[in-house]
């Protein structure tokens, strides 16, 4: 009985899937009423399989359903993740049965690897996308463009090391108390450390960084080691995390013609400081090309009075990416991980 439930756990969790990928695609966005459909259902089944078949389960699962909550408010309001996404996020996580977690490093708190997967098929994805439109000429990758963007990899990766020294040695000092992260948190912390510092130009500012490189040689005197993490292999991720982000940096942006901006859209930070002297009321603010800076109807009838009295026909926009397909994706591939592990 518990095989059969679990077998209908999952492929309810792939019709999801499915229907949240499909509606992504074709209309960009995942519908609240499938998702508080399927939420209801999920929750009438787990409190049957925790209650009935699975009791010894049940902390893993609240432990894992509660991580990927904390993980969905924080891409929620920092503006990474849309709020279908994060909400697709947790349904999941209902569906997903606790006897198929992944260990790792003797851990079951494993289903928040499925975030990851899903960036990283997000890279592969625009990485894709700026491969093919570079070889078709669609976008021009110039020599000035190069130079600019290695001073630029050099000073973002310098900057990088000096946050994660913090982050290394502050995970040095909670192994003097005797608390050991496992070595793929201390990883996860480091990407998301360079994510965060690219993100909010807070960190890159030079007094900010020169109280971290102090708090780095403080902690380096305390613990007698070196500000550098021993494991290469953290600041092999962040340099192939920064590649990416030149790589795609050309391919993350479209030209729409102003008849056909949608609310929802997102205009480039360009785009929106042309209007910034206009008199034409509603117009928007700069755009900081995050879901903070979506489109709205009213926005959208100023800018078309804006663009009229201006003559110009079209403007520069964020590309829609389709999360919550690769969401979907980052589930299906830690449910086949799972299998093959099991396999093995």
């Amino acid at each position: 009985m518990m095989k059969m439930l679990e077998g209908i756990m999952i492929i309810l969790m792939l019709i999801l899937c499915v229907q949240a990928g499909k509606t992504d695609i074709r209309d960009g966005k995942v519908y609240n009423k499938t998702l508080l459909f399927f939420g209801f259902i999920g929750i009438a089944l787990d409190v049957l399989y925790y209650s009935a078949f699975n009791k010894t389960m049940f902390v893993p699962f609240m432990i894992n359903l509660a991580v990927m909550i904390v993980a969905s408010l924080v891409l929620f309001y920092s503006h990474s993740f849309a709020g279908g996404d994060c909400k697709l996020l947790m349904v999941l996580t209902l569906f997903y049965p606790a006897n198929y977690y992944i260990s790792y490093s003797g851990s079951l708190i494993t289903v928040v690897f499925t975030v990851g997967i899903a960036l990283f098929f997000g890279y592969i994805y625009l990485l894709a996308t700026s491969i093919y439109e570079l070889i078709i000429k669609k976008n021009n990758m110039s020599v000035s463009y190069v130079k600019g963007y290695f001073m630029a990899f050099f000073k973002s990766f310098g900057t990088a090391i000096v946050y994660i020294s913090v982050v290394t040695l502050s995970v040095s000092v909670l192994a003097f108390w005797g608390i050991t992260l496992p070595i793929w948190l201390v990883r996860i912390l480091c990407i998301l450390t360079s994510l965060i510092i690219g993100k909010y130009p807070f960190f890159k500012k030079k007094i900010v960084i020169g109280m971290m490189v102090g708090l780095d040689l403080i902690l380096s005197i305390l613990l007698k080691t070196i500000p550098f993490s021993i494991h290469p292999e953290n600041y092999v991720l962040v340099i192939v995390l920064l590649v990416c982000q030149m790589t795609i940096k050309t391919s993350l942006y479209q030209e729409v013609k102003i008849s056909d901006l949608k609310k929802g859209m997102i205009l480039t930070m360009g785009s929106s400081l042309l209007m910034q002297n206009s008199r034409v009321r509603g117009l928007p603010k700069i755009s900081s090309e995050d879901l903070r800076d979506r489109l709205t109807e009213d926005e959208i009838v100023s800018i078309n009075r804006w663009a009229k009295s201006r003559k110009i026909e079209s403007l520069s926009i964020v590309k829609k990416i389709p999360f919550a397909t690769f969401i979907a994706c980052g589930y299906i591939c830690y449910l086949i991980f799972w299998r093959i592990l099991k396999w093995c």
